[in-house]
């Protein structure tokens, strides 16, 4: 069923919501797989994260304003060119524009498969098999008005694109031969990831709790507005969205810290972090409580730049003890620390300390 949405309403749910929620992920895999997020194999894996965000912005943008007189003289046939090497043609007949457009998708291409021999140590025909559903894919969003979210189609699905994108991750490939060897390796050794938190890290944890809670928000709102009139008239309620955000916030910040042994938010589960007792051991379920109010109270009922205040006061006043807890820490009498070293230190050890 097509579905009529505005410009930028696709662009907000594409690059506010799909593109963060495929990151979260991908940095909870870079903690699982080597214990860190730093270094040469980060970058190179964040190289891979931005490239394929920018293959969803190629193939979807520019993004048309959609009016009464959108579809007037458009044919969805028109948008299908299906005849083999009709590209050569076009050379032929314009000239340099056109070979331009031909290069541009053999090099758009190139990263695909200079990363997947690269990074991921994929053969030369899986990399071509993947060149040829991305590429295929691609054309099919294009060509199908993006998976009919459109009541019609904006751009050209072209089949001579499916050639030229697999020539670029064939030639991709090929480049990362010989590169490969003047390039430091792309995956980092693991590290057993049992240093203290460090505070940016504990910083991006709350920036992903954050991120967590507004993108869940936004998806339920959306929801809501393509629902029909009864439940669009709830997005429209300044009671409703600020009941909303206080549910959304307890159940992310309460119950799920709550419910999981180690004691961590999503955003701490996302940057393998956990919740410990000052003397080690699980925090009792009183300290996530005393964190609740504390904190997460104040971020649901202030603005984001007395948030941001907030934050930044408790960074420095952390960043100023030599064991770099935190207020909350004081607080709750616990400890952040990482996943691993939790795992490490189960049940609470005596507190010679005094």
């Amino acid at each position: 069923m097509s579905v009529r949405m505005t410009e930028s309403i696709v662009a907000f749910i594409l690059f506010a919501l799909v593109v963060p929620l495929a990151v979260l992920p991908w940095v909870h895999r870079q903690y699982r797989r080597f214990g860190r997020l730093r270094g040469w194999s980060a970058l190179v894996a964040a190289a891979g994260v931005l490239y394929g965000c920018g293959l969803v912005a190629f193939t979807l943008f520019p993004l048309p304003v959609v009016g009464p007189d959108f579809c007037t003289g458009r044919r969805f046939s028109d948008s299908w060119q299906l005849q083999l090497f009709a590209s050569l043609d076009d050379i032929l007949r314009d000239g340099s524009p056109a070979l331009w457009q031909v290069l541009l998708n053999v090099v758009l291409f190139l990263p695909m498969g200079f990363l997947l021999r690269y990074r991921f140590g994929r053969g030369l025909f899986t990399s071509v098999a993947v060149g040829v559903l991305v590429s295929t894919s691609v054309e099919f969003v294009q060509g199908s008005a993006v998976l009919g979210l459109y009541p019609c189609p904006y751009r050209l699905a072209d089949v001579d694109d499916i050639l030229t994108n697999t020539t670029g991750t064939a030639v991709g490939w090929l480049l990362a031969i010989p590169l490969a060897r003047l390039l430091p390796p792309a995956n980092a050794e693991h590290d057993p990831d049992l240093a203290p938190p460090g505070l940016p890290r504990r910083g991006l944890a709350f920036a992903g709790d954050l991120l967590v809670f507004e993108l869940t928000q936004f998806a339920i709102l959306v929801v809501l507005a393509l629902s029909g009139d009864t439940t669009r008239a709830l997005t429209e309620s300044p009671r409703f969205t600020t009941l909303l955000s206080a549910v959304t916030l307890t159940f992310y910040t309460l119950v799920v810290p709550l419910l999981r042994a180690d004691r961590a938010t999503p955003g701490q589960v996302v940057f393998h972090l956990a919740l410990q007792r000052v003397n080690g051991g699980p925090a009792p379920w009183y300290a996530v409580v005393v964190r609740f109010v504390v904190w997460w109270v104040p971020v649901l009922v202030l603005s984001f730049g007395w948030v941001l205040l907030l934050a930044a006061a408790l960074v420095l006043a952390a960043w100023l003890r030599r064991d770099r807890r935190s207020l909350l820490g004081l607080l709750s009498h616990t400890r952040t620390t990482t996943r691993a070293a939790a795992r490490t230190t189960p049940h609470p050890t005596p507190d010679h300390s005094h």
